[in-house]
């Protein structure tokens, strides 16, 4: 299967200096692209970046999937 185009975002828990406050539920880091990549390409990348990010639980997709248009 190819996936067109993806967008992953990491969420965490971020310190904010000025506050001295964790602030939860946080964009640490946005992966995303316009080039297509066959799906298991893709489980690849996302495989790495739960590694690097230490996100390897809660994890959720939205998929879309349009039928081809024959005219």
């Amino acid at each position: 299967m190819y996936i067109d185009k993806y967008k992953v975002e990491i969420k965490g828990t971020k310190y904010h200096e000025k506050t001295d406050k964790k602030m939860t539920d946080q964009v640490l880091a946005t992966y995303q692209s316009n080039d297509g990549m066959h799906i298991k390409k893709l489980i690849n990348v996302l495989e790495e970046l739960a590694d690097n990010h230490d996100a390897h639980h809660n994890i959720s997709f939205n998929i879309l999937m349009k039928q081809y248009d024959h005219d």
